[in-house]
């Protein structure tokens, strides 16, 4: 395999022929390189190295309480004129499981459903390799800005610790990135009433275009629950 560097140190790396073995192969050995492997849409890089972050970067991830940013970041309880029809809690819904799940980050289960999910890639897109033994860690480390229109959101410190907890949790891997977009794969998505509603409530928290997706729907807390029970993927877009 070889790289073409595509800038100063800390850049991306792009191998020259890129395809989902390889990127299987760099997903497998992420933790003991420390490059990561990730797949970038043509706009991607436009929106790396925008957003300031802290020198130690991976140390910073590592002391953030994932649970105190979905708390801080929770929308609720609704205003009374919100057009959502069923008003959200006060507090975040906990998860029912919450300390008795096994860490499925490196799991077989959670690099196979993320090589099924990259399949055949688009021409559009770059396998870049990143300086991150995670994919949850990529968007902090490339200084990723695609939440450039929510700013109490511009924290990837915050952002990259949600994305570790749901690798843990769900086997949820960063796959793809475009110019606004998160594409995560997931291994075992949540299938209960009680664990779609505490994810649902957790991607309305990340992610505010997920409740309002302005293309005409406004979810309830429980049709987003309905609709990502057993879902193999989730989408994030911020407008």
């Amino acid at each position: 395999m070889t790289l073409t560097d595509s800038g100063p140190t800390g850049s991306p790396s792009f191998p020259d022929d890129p395809d989902a073995a390889l990127y299987e192969h760099l997903l497998h050995s992420a933790d003991r390189t420390g490059r990561c492997p990730v797949w970038l849409g043509p706009t991607a890089l436009e929106m790396a190295g925008v957003l300031e972050r802290p020198d130690d970067v991976l140390g910073a991830i590592d002391a953030t309480d994932a649970d105190v940013v979905l708390a801080r970041w929770w929308p609720g309880p609704c205003l009374p004129e919100c057009p959502c029809g069923e008003q959200l809690p006060a507090e975040l819904p906990e998860d029912p499981a919450r300390g008795s799940s096994p860490d499925l980050s490196r799991s077989a289960e959670t690099f196979g459903r993320a090589v099924d999910f990259v399949g055949t890639p688009g021409p559009m897109s770059a396998l870049a390799v990143v300086d991150a033994a995670r994919p949850a860690d990529v968007p902090a480390v490339l200084g990723w800005s695609g939440i450039c229109n929510y700013h109490p959101y511009q924290d990837l410190v915050s952002i990259s610790a949600v994305l570790r907890r749901w690798e843990e949790r769900w086997g949820a891997l960063l796959v793809d990135m475009n110019r606004s977009r998160l594409h995560l794969s997931v291994a075992q998505p949540p299938m209960t009433d009680a664990e779609c509603l505490h994810v649902a409530a957790e991607h309305f928290a990340f992610c505010p275009d997920q409740q309002d997706p302005q293309d005409g729907r406004f979810f309830t807390l429980r049709t987003y629950a309905q609709m990502i029970r057993g879902t193999r993927s989730w989408h994030f877009w911020w407008d």
